[in-house]
């Protein structure tokens, strides 16, 4: 009992699935004892089709026809259908393992729950408006960058530096006004104002939150 070696069965549904095979057409009985499985009959067929449509190719034709007709519609099917039954590929026939190729090709690329989703980067709706928050957890500002056009609103005071501004332009409204990035840094134990800064950031230009 050393020696015996053991089946390997990767579910339950090998165990209670019966192949289904072919003994007798009618009252004239296959001369194989253990008759011909349905699945190997299909691969001929499909192995006959590629066969015949090879031979109707211009440069695979020529080939087809060289081998001569007994071989390449006779000999060729029965051989492929021969290697496809006795392949598996993960525990399963061929024809499954290529179906599952083929949906994995014709399906999305990007999931979300195992669901198909919109590809990274593309617009579904285009926001007019947009809410940040913060949970009241933190007492400070989580860092982050918003590019224009956008209206930002500060609910406490803070400290921005321009940057981008032409080096000449040395008035500080001027200098706001024609910098393409700004640096806001919240003032730190500075109590919130009562009412709320709108600031108008101008298409082109960032707002950058540390």
């Amino acid at each position: 009992m050393d020696g015996s070696r053991g089946i390997q069965l990767r579910g339950y549904r090998r165990v209670f699935r019966i192949e289904r095979r072919l003994y007798k057409f009618d009252r004239w009985r296959i001369p194989y004892p253990h008759g011909v499985p349905l699945r190997g009959i299909g691969y001929f067929l499909a192995v006959e089709f590629g066969v015949v449509v090879l031979s109707r190719m211009p440069g695979a034709g020529a080939l087809v026809a060289l081998w001569g007709p007994l071989i390449s519609f006779l000999g060729v099917p029965l051989f492929g259908a021969f290697v496809l039954m006795q392949g598996w590929i993960d525990g399963r026939p061929p024809h499954h393992a290529l179906a599952s190729v083929i949906a994995w090709w014709l399906g999305p690329r990007d999931l979300a729950g195992l669901a198909a989703c919109p590809r990274r980067g593309s617009e579904i709706v285009p926001v007019a408006e947009l809410t940040v928050a913060f949970d009241a957890r933190e007492s400070f500002p989580v860092p982050g960058r918003v590019r224009g056009p956008v209206l930002v609103t500060f609910r406490y005071p803070g400290e921005v530096r321009a940057e981008g501004a032409p080096p000449w332009v040395r008035d500080r409204d001027r200098r706001l006004a024609r910098a393409r990035r700004y640096r806001v840094r919240r003032r730190r134990g500075a109590a919130p104002m009562l009412r709320g800064k709108v600031v108008s950031v101008p298409r082109g230009r960032v707002v950058v939150i540390e």
